[in-house]
């Protein structure tokens, strides 16, 4: 074997490890849906699918893709390039809530992190299924699997 035949198995075999690792770091989110209008997609942490007191937990990756229809507006800064949320579904009344969102200006939720955002769980922030599609199919999604991963059955609200 030359010099050069060993430098490009080696560079080769480097970058088939990187592939076969790459799905390895992100095997706990699976994709659930893009959104009609095209401009994100979000998946789902499945491993993070947990049965709390009154909901299902679940946390959210939000891809942004850039919407070329709209001018950016330099006043209000950067689009997120994605963002995490931690999530709070009612599966019994079909309801959605978000507990926290940090925005970043990386896609997989890396680059620079803006500030998060935390809630309470409340009555008053419950969003229904009937609200839109986009939250009518992600509380269908997670409900779903949860009824499939979780041993014990949702328990209903607690605001």
């Amino acid at each position: 074997m030359t010099v050069r035949n060993i430098v490009l198995a080696g560079v080769a075999a480097a970058s088939a490890a990187a592939v076969l690792a790459a799905p390895a770091q992100a095997e706990q989110w699976a994709y659930a849906m893009q959104t009609g209008h095209g401009h994100h997609s979000i998946q789902v942490d499945v491993d993070s699918i947990a049965q709390k007191a009154g909901f299902v937990a679940a946390r959210l990756l939000f891809e942004y893709y850039p919407d070329r229809t709209k001018l950016s507006d330099a006043e209000a800064g950067p689009m997120p390039r994605s963002a995490l949320e931690d999530g709070a579904f009612d599966c019994k009344a079909l309801r959605f809530q978000v507990l926290s969102r940090t925005e970043y200006a990386a896609a997989q939720a890396q680059g620079i992190a803006g500030a998060t955002s935390r809630y309470d769980l409340a009555e008053a922030r419950w969003k229904p299924a009937s609200a839109d599609p986009e939250t009518f199919a992600i509380i269908d999604w997670v409900c779903g699997v949860a009824a499939h991963r979780l041993s014990d059955p949702q328990a209903g609200s607690i605001p």
